[in-house]
């Protein structure tokens, strides 16, 4: 049959061969990868529904790596990266991965009791207005954390790992410092 029953069995197809039935299908991967999802497909009513996003990107990303490399090798006839500087960057994206693995749950714990004892209005996880309101939100956050960390020597202490790579590439983005989190956890967390 065609239409929409032989599609979904496709993608529950493709989900099964790749990660198990939690798994994004193939597209779904691809779109998370680039931002390219609704926020239907991105709202959970509670935490336990979120997806591992990044266990779930992770071969996205490493596939995107290798394109960009036989791209640049078909193109430039020459490898476009270092391989001391991808595996120090792909050390420094673990590491810091590993630092947000083991303080967690600190980050959590002021979040919660603020939550608990301070919050002005419950906002109802389902409308488009509290998801658009938030996106602006923490966009407009980021930006100026992000130029904040440009600015003051303590936050471009943290962040300078990430601009310290020779080559701009897709394995730079994964150039993180451990304190990168540490130092911007009372905005992103």
């Amino acid at each position: 049959p065609k239409g929409p029953n032989k599609m979904a069995e496709v993608q529950l197809e493709v989900q099964e061969v790749f990660a198990g039935k939690e798994a994004p299908s193939v597209l779904t991967g691809f779109r998370r990868l680039f931002y390219l999802v609704t926020p239907n497909e991105t709202s959970f009513q509670t935490l336990e529904e979120v997806p591992p996003y990044i266990e779930q990107s992770t071969p996205y990303f490493f596939g995107m790596i290798v394109i960009e490399f036989l791209v640049a090798c078909l193109k430039n006839k020459r490898s476009p990266v270092r391989l001391n500087d991808s595996i120090s960057s792909l050390s420094a994206g673990m590491i810091s991965q590993l630092s947000n693995s083991l303080l967690e749950g600190l980050y959590f714990i002021p979040y919660i009791w603020v939550h608990e004892n301070y919050r002005l209005m419950d906002l109802p996880w389902d409308s488009p207005i509290t998801w658009w309101t938030a996106f602006i939100l923490a966009d407009f956050a980021y930006y100026w954390l992000h130029r904040m960390s440009h600015e003051m020597n303590i936050l471009w202490a943290a962040h300078q790992v990430h601009h310290s790579s020779e080559d701009y590439n897709f394995t730079t983005a994964l150039r993180q410092s451990f304190l990168q989190d540490i130092s911007t956890f009372f905005l992103f967390r």
